[in-house]
């Protein structure tokens, strides 16, 4: 199978459309939240300044919270939705004890409405796809919409990420809830997103054979990784195989 040019950019429109498409509402609170900051500025006390490598998940295990929590104190409509230099709430705000249940519902109703188009059913993907796992690390996060669209792997310092099966780099760069990443094209149904890398090691359009180092990480991080078939989320569990 080989991929042009036209046949890459056309791709490459369409699956970012997807991708940020049910993101757009949400990006525009996240900016508006990190507005008139500094990443270098110390954060207010009861907040946390979101750093390179930071997911919402790390920073709610730092701050001995849940990552529902933090979800609900931020008005976030997606675990994926912060940026460095962001301000993150780790402690409750004054009277989120005891009248927070509408607030909860007003906040699963806004995360429901964000992932409506990732979570409507599409057909079955016509064909099947085997998988390798894209790191070695300890799973942290698995596949639950709306929130979590894929699983979230520790990746040590200096570690990299590996393709998961074949195909041709659609994409390489960065997009807002995923960092610097690389999405992969496998066949017209089948794709893989690799999110939260530091440097890419495949350039846009290029083959890529499975197995083959397509990023790294400077620093241990968490690796966020999609399978995408006709375009919708799917739970990467299901294509894996089992690590004993």
């Amino acid at each position: 199978m080989t991929a042009t040019n036209h046949d890459i950019v056309a791709a490459r429109r369409r699956i970012l459309g997807r991708l940020a498409g049910a993101s757009m509402a949400a990006a525009l609170t996240t900016v508006l939240a990190a507005c008139g900051t500094t990443s270098g500025e110390p954060a207010p006390d009861g907040f946390y300044r979101v750093e390179r490598g930071d997911t919402l998940y790390s920073i709610a295990r730092r701050n001995k919270r849940s990552v529902a929590e933090l979800s609900r104190w931020n008005d976030l409509p997606s675990t994926n939705q912060i940026e460095v230099g962001q301000l993150i709430r780790v402690r409750p705000p004054a009277g989120a004890g005891g009248s927070s249940s509408a607030a909860r519902a007003d906040n699963a109703d806004k995360a429901a409405r964000a992932a409506q188009a990732d979570t409507t059913p599409l057909k079955p993907p016509a064909s099947a796809i085997k998988l390798q796992w894209p790191a070695d690390g300890r799973v942290t996060g698995r596949f639950s919409l709306p929130s979590e669209k894929g699983l979230r792997i520790e990746v040590p310092a200096n570690g990299t990420v590996r393709a998961a099966a074949a195909g041709w780099a659609i994409h390489v760069g960065t997009l807002r809830g995923y960092g610097m990443l690389v999405i992969l094209k496998h066949s017209d149904d089948w794709l893989t997103v690799y999110g939260n890398l530091d440097k890419p090691l495949v350039k846009e359009g290029a083959r890529v054979s499975t197995g083959q180092e397509i990023g790294s990480m400077a620093s241990a991080a968490e690796l966020h990784f999609e399978v995408r078939g006709n375009g919708k989320p799917v739970n990467p569990a299901d294509y894996l195989p089992s690590r004993g």
